[in-house]
């Protein structure tokens, strides 16, 4: 099991994304999944595509019309989703 003190977001984000394809913490990636189906459709989009899919850059890019130059725009559109997805994990802890 998953001690979520010590573990970063994006390795919480990885274990869900292998929930489907091998070794994984299923209840934290119950938790995971709990929360994604809470975030917006633009976030859960993106972040379906970067960490169950494995998408690029530019095709995510261009599936959700985030403009792809200046490339921090990508940065930040993904932080965005983490930082969603981070405060629906929080309202589930309380």
């Amino acid at each position: 099991m998953i001690d979520v003190s010590r573990t970063s977001l994006e390795s919480r984000l990885d274990n869900w994304a292998n929930a489907a394809r091998g070794p994984h913490d299923a209840v934290d990636a119950a938790k995971i999944e709990a929360a994604w189906r809470c975030l917006e459709p633009h976030h859960k989009e993106l972040l379906r595509m970067v960490y169950l899919w494995h998408a690029g850059r530019e095709v995510v890019c261009r599936r959700l019309r985030i403009p792809r130059h200046p490339r921090s725009r990508y940065e930040l559109e993904l932080a965005s989703a983490r930082r969603a997805l981070a405060r629906q994990l929080e309202k589930g802890t309380t």
